[in-house]
């Protein structure tokens, strides 16, 4: 049976495949809803935890669904919450409806900490080079919490469309029609400053200028 085929059956979720770091995350992926289907819960979030961790959004959606329902581990909304957020900022939008209900339903406390789990992950990514951290960044500023951070927002979406990431340039430009006018120009400032102290920012070795800009 296929990774797509197996998750329809088990939480009718769309699947992905990815081999990385030497491991079969598709063969450990399709053992893990295995184990859904034969009920040993526990094997099943043991399967998927480290999928989730190494962002996987597929596994991550599962590991939160089993976490909200209390299967394998007690119910925890919290950890579910986290773990599906990550899956929606991974572009999973199957995952929309649960960050959604559990963001209603979960007191401002318990919000504020997971958005704050998302930050200290994503920003520790950002700072490691990973190029979808900073789109994914944000989202968590647009998007996650209470109050739009429209000035974080539009320094993230600013370095993830300097990237080459076009989808960011919409967000970018939603987040500066937020921006008073006189205060735009010192948030440009603050998101070349915040590039320039990234990876990012760093030509790949052997990496040539565009045609277009050496001298003539």
């Amino acid at each position: 049976m296929s990774r797509l085929a197996a998750a329809f059956v088990v939480f009718c979720l769309t699947a992905g495949a990815a081999i990385a770091q030497g491991i079969d995350e598709d063969a450990q992926f399709d053992a893990a809803t295995q184990a859904v289907r034969d009920r040993d819960f526990g094997l099943a979030i043991a399967l998927f935890e480290p999928l989730a961790e190494a962002d996987i959004p597929d596994a991550q959606f599962n590991l939160a669904v089993l976490l909200r329902q209390g299967r394998g581990r007690p119910q925890n909304h919290v950890e579910a919450l986290y773990w599906s957020a990550l899956a929606l900022l991974s572009d999973g939008a199957y995952a929309q409806d649960m960050v959604a209900e559990l963001m209603d339903s979960l007191p401002l406390g318990a919000r504020e900490a997971v958005i704050a789990r998302l930050l200290d992950r994503l920003s520790a990514q950002a700072a490691d080079g990973e190029r979808d951290a900073p789109r994914k960044l944000a989202r968590v500023y647009a998007e996650l919490m209470a109050e739009p951070d429209t000035r974080l927002a539009y320094i993230w979406f600013s370095i993830c469309y300097a990237l080459g990431e076009n989808r960011c340039g919409e967000g970018r430009d939603s987040m500066a029609g937020e921006i008073e006018p006189e205060d735009l120009i010192d948030v440009q400032i603050e998101a070349a400053d915040t590039f320039a102290g990234l990876p990012f920012a760093l030509a790949p070795a052997g990496h040539s200028m565009p045609e277009a800009a050496q001298s003539q």
